[in-house]
């Protein structure tokens, strides 16, 4: 699917119908602090991403565990912006099983500062669409602090440089380190265990009922 021939989704089909889905990118966001929450059970992690995403509306039409599996799926389909899972790795800059070295979380003031600099975008009082804010995510330049951080997490230093420069590379890394507990691989992945043991429709159901709170 292409942003520029066909547009920006505001739906997905689950079950026959087209339904709604909030399309916000903080709402990415709270995807990431909701798989890495260690408190919340899977049954709970679940609930809150399918309301996070559909509202309350969704909860009715979750009659079998097909038709969370198959929300779910339209909630990751639009998580990777149309693309499959290979093409979600190549955006991500071809880590090839590893994961990408960010967390929208815990680079949160990188990210900001990055889009402020490069797109002069306040993203604390921007509302971008997700699928927009990837691709400009995607576009950041190298000159970017926070380009650069993640050139620091990745970098291979090898054996023959000197000295100095190991030593400096060696703290970058040190300072930019990442929580283990983070990236978009894991995140994927965490969700699709909760799927896995979280997919009690009963237990779904009750946050089908938040709305009315």
């Amino acid at each position: 699917m292409s942003i520029l021939l066909d547009g920006l989704p505001y739906a997905v089909t689950v079950a026959g119908r087209e339904i709604p889905i909030d399309t916000d990118y903080r709402t990415g966001i709270l995807l990431e602090q909701v798989l890495d929450d260690p408190d919340m059970e899977d049954g709970e992690k679940l609930g809150c991403i399918l309301w996070l995403y559909y509202g309350a509306d969704i909860f009715p039409l979750l009659s079998d565990a097909g038709v969370v599996q198959e929300a779910i799926e339209r909630i990751m389909w639009f998580y990777r912006c149309g693309a499959d899972e290979t093409e979600g790795d190549r955006e991500s800059g071809g880590m090839s099983g590893k994961d990408p070295p960010f967390s929208y979380v815990h680079d949160a003031g990188y990210i900001y500062a990055a889009f402020m600099e490069a797109y002069n975008i306040d993203l604390t009082k921007n509302r971008l669409h997700w699928w927009q804010f990837r691709a400009l995510f995607l576009g950041l330049p190298e000159t970017v602090l926070f380009c650069k951080i993640m050139g620091y997490r990745t970098m291979e230093i090898p054996a023959k440089m000197p000295k100095a420069q190991k030593r400096f590379y060696y703290r970058m890394k040190q300072i930019y380190k990442l929580p283990e507990s983070s990236g978009q691989t894991r995140l994927e992945k965490e969700l699709e265990s909760a799927l896995a043991e979280g997919g009690d429709i009963s237990q779904l159901m009750e946050w089908g009922s938040l709305d009315g709170q």
